[in-house]
Order: C-alpha cells, then structure tokens, then sequence
C-alpha cells in the first residue's frame, strides 16, 4: 500500500503493523527476562495477526524461520532500545519530572508497567485507531495505569501540540519527550521537518 500525508492505520494495518511487530518482540525480551512487559503478549494477540500472534505465544520460534529473517537482530534490537528508553523515563521521574510525552506511541504500555512519582502524567499520542485499540485492551485486561495516563488520538502529521494542550499539557513544566522509532522511514521525510518544527 503506498503511503500518503493522508493514509490512516491501526495495530493490524499499513504502517500499525510495526507498533505490533515491536509488541511481538517485546513479548519475547520478556520471556527471556531482557524486559518485563507483561501486556505486550496480550496486544498482540488482540491484534489479530496470525504471524506475530504465534511468534509471541512461543507457537513459532524464531529459529524455525531461518538464519537470514532478521527477526532475531530485530527481537534484540528492540529489546535493548526499549530497556534504554524505560531507563530513561524512571530516571527523569527521580529527577524530578513529572510529565513524560510518547509520540507514536503504538503498542508501548509504558504508563501500565513502569514505576512513576506520584503525581506524574504520561501523554501517549498516536494515530486514533491505535489509541483506541490500546485503550479497549487494556481495560479489557482489566490493567490501570500506574500514571495518570492522558491518551492523545491525533495523527503527528497534524496539529498534535494543540491536541497535547487541550488534555492538559503545560508546556511550561519540565517534561521528557521520547519519539522511539518515529524517525526511521515510517513518516514522509517533510513529515520529519514539520513534526520537529512543531
């Protein structure tokens, strides 16, 4: 499917297969006691998507899918970046910050499973189908979020500043911003320049 300036996704279309893809492997990092995101197995399965679903589950191992997939680099890769990220965050709440802001946020359920200072309020944006989908499953999963959790449907190629101060954003507070993986071809490159103007 060609990608437009336009174009729309959730966790189990276009460019939302990726947030399912991370998801997948995040599953496996925990199995393998690199993370611990106990919820990433349970989107993924939620997701829909037959390949993603058994890698997850175990059902299908990644040796089984030959040396030259990538999927075990890429397992790797996403397992060290999201323990840095996570790092990261813990370590702004001991400074002190109490706002975080995920852009693209995907599948991430940071604002469930780290530790965060009372008081701090953790803005996921991310198109409104994948917000949605994330928010439907976690309740269905019957997870709270162990931050006040402000999730923020708008597509990053909009106006998203404004979305992010209508649900409470003050721009004047210390905050820590993370955009993982958000530079890395998924977005048009004008896409880029606007976003970071913005």
């Amino acid at each position: 499917m060609a990608r437009t300036d336009h174009d729309t996704w959730d966790p189990a279309t276009s460019v939302g297969t990726t947030a399912t893809l991370v998801a997948t492997a995040r599953a496996l990092a925990t199995r393998a006691g690199l993370i611990n995101d106990p919820y990433a197995e349970p989107l993924v399965h939620a997701a829909g998507l037959d390949f993603f679903t058994q890698v997850a589950s175990g059902e299908l191992a990644i040796s089984d899918l030959g040396d030259n997939n990538g999927f075990g680099l890429l397992t790797d890769l996403f397992a060290v970046r999201t323990r840095f990220f996570d790092n990261f965050l813990t370590d702004a709440g001991r400074a002190g910050i109490r706002q975080a802001v995920i852009l693209a946020s995907g599948l991430d359920t940071r604002p469930y499973r780290l530790w965060w200072p009372s008081g701090t309020t953790v803005y996921e944006i991310d198109q409104p189908g994948v917000i949605e989908f994330k928010s439907q499953t976690m309740r269905a999963l019957d997870v709270t979020p162990t931050a006040n959790r402000r999730a923020v449907g708008v597509d990053l190629r909009r106006n998203w500043p404004e979305a992010l101060r209508r649900v409470g954003f003050a721009a004047t507070e210390p905050t820590v911003w993370i955009a993982e993986g958000l530079f890395i071809g998924f977005l048009l490159p004008d896409t880029h320049d606007r976003l970071l103007d913005d």
